[in-house]
């Protein structure tokens, strides 16, 4: 009598794609933030179980920090590599607010959750190091971005007018996510970028 054939995969680690799971964590901290998500939210919408979701990502918070990074990621692909598209700066800076508005708004306007960044990790920076850490790189990196873009179209400009166009730009992009997740239209949105975008235009002429 053959015996029955050994199961060979019996003990091994489950393989997966870490990159689309990770997917998965940056929806549910996006949704639900840091301190409103649970091991178990993350097991269920991952289907892993914690010990998977610990060797492949960490911690909680290590898990947070690598969705905060993807995030980031995306919005420097999607949002800040369209900046030097258009003719001119107020276009290019148009392009730019809608990029992040594809982002922030999703393909449910109902459902907008607005920014990862500025909607659940500025809440969370007074009580975690790390995550305060990682919000003001992010933020940093974003201001830098736009001012380059902004002195690059300009170069012209005082630098005190380039500074302050700066300011308007990136504090625009906070209103902007926390509009979108409070549930305020695109068209409305839009408006408020494009008034930005004009008069980034004209006070740099």
């Amino acid at each position: 009598m053959e015996s029955a054939p050994r199961n060979t995969s019996r003990g091994r680690p489950r393989k997966f794609d870490k990159d689309a799971v990770l997917q998965l964590i940056v929806n549910v901290f996006w949704e639900k933030g840091y301190s409103g998500t649970s091991l178990d939210d993350l097991a269920a919408a991952t289907s892993l179980s914690r010990p998977s979701l610990y060797a492949a990502y960490g911690n909680k918070l290590s898990m947070y920090l690598a969705a905060l990074e993807m995030f980031g990621q995306r919005m420097a692909t999607e949002a800040v590599g369209v900046l030097v598209t258009g003719p001119d700066l107020p276009t290019g800076l148009e392009n730019f607010y809608e990029a992040a508005l594809d982002i922030y708004l999703g393909k449910n306007e109902e459902m907008a959750k607005g920014c990862l960044v500025f909607t659940t990790a500025v809440t969370e920076a007074t009580n975690e190091p790390a995550i305060k850490a990682m919000v003001q790189a992010q933020l940093a990196g974003m201001d830098q971005a736009v001012k380059a873009h902004i002195a690059k179209r300009a170069p012209d400009a005082d630098p005190a007018a380039t500074a302050a166009a700066a300011e308007l730009a990136a504090g625009t992009l906070l209103n902007l996510a926390t509009r979108a997740r409070a549930g305020t239209p695109r068209e409305k949105l839009t408006e408020v970028a494009h008034a930005t975008a004009t008069t980034i235009g004209t006070l740099l002429r």
